[in-house]
């Protein structure tokens, strides 16, 4: 009889447990750790397919173990060749390397399986400049979102409630003067706060929270770049498939 109780106690808890391992969707999610559960990570030996409701992860930093040279460069086309400014040595398109990365990385959450050396076989040119219009119209099914008033909010709102809206694409300029780019993938009702996907950030600081002013003009911190503090706010960018 005792035996019999336990495996019927079993059997009600069973339920409770599925429930609570089911996955929630990633524009759902509101920890970095929810959010690492629908990251795909490239290796040197592995380009994970692109799926649908997921971020492949576009690195343009060729330290990071997921870096891939082929993202960047093919016979055609060479968006890492290095040249020295000053003292440093750094990619000919650095400049565009993170804004590349993010758009990328939108495509891959609709679907849309597309590398930066790609996007300059598709418009015949590496001199690509954001919002990428002229790739996004090569592109089959996929337009971009566009707005004239209260766009960042709009847009987030866009993607936290309808699974054909991208990541916002977020474009800043740092207090010194270095245009960044990282895409917002999370919101964190608890704080207002957002979580983001860095391109250029190294190993487990890939995924972190960053915090904007009221009024979304810049930004008022973020998890470990002081760097980013009053950030100003330039241009936001979302994409969406039309044929939902």
């Amino acid at each position: 009889m005792r035996r019999l109780i336990c495996l019927l106690l079993l059997c009600c808890l069973l339920p409770t447990c599925a429930l609570a391992a089911t996955p929630l969707s990633l524009m759902n999610a509101d920890t970095v750790d929810e959010i690492e559960r629908f990251m795909l990570y490239p290796r040197a030996s592995l380009d994970p397919e692109v799926v649908a409701g997921k971020i492949r992860y576009i690195s343009c930093n060729a330290k990071d173990g997921a870096f891939r040279t082929d993202y960047w460069q093919n016979e055609q086309f060479d968006l890492v060749t290095k040249q020295r400014i000053g003292t440093a040595t750094i990619p000919t398109n650095y400049t565009t390397m993170l804004d590349l990365a993010v758009y990328c990385m939108a495509m891959s959450y609709l679907g849309v399986d597309v590398t930066p050396v790609e996007m300059c076989q598709l418009a015949g040119t590496v001199e690509l400049c954001q919002p990428y219009d002229r790739v996004t119209a090569r592109l089959d099914g996929v337009k971009r979102v566009s707005y004239t008033t209260c766009e960042f909010d709009t847009m987030v709102n866009n993607y936290l409630t309808r699974s054909d809206f991208s990541p916002v694409f977020l474009h800043i300029r740092r207090p010194d003067g270095m245009m960044y780019s990282v895409l917002i993938v999370g919101y964190i009702p608890s704080t207002g706060g957002f979580i983001i996907v860095d391109p250029l950030a190294p190993g487990a600081q890939r995924v972190y929270k960053m915090a904007f002013h009221v009024m979304r003009k810049a930004v008022l911190h973020s998890a470990f770049y002081n760097t980013f503090y009053e950030s100003e706010i330039l241009n936001v960018y979302q994409w969406r498939l039309v044929n939902k």
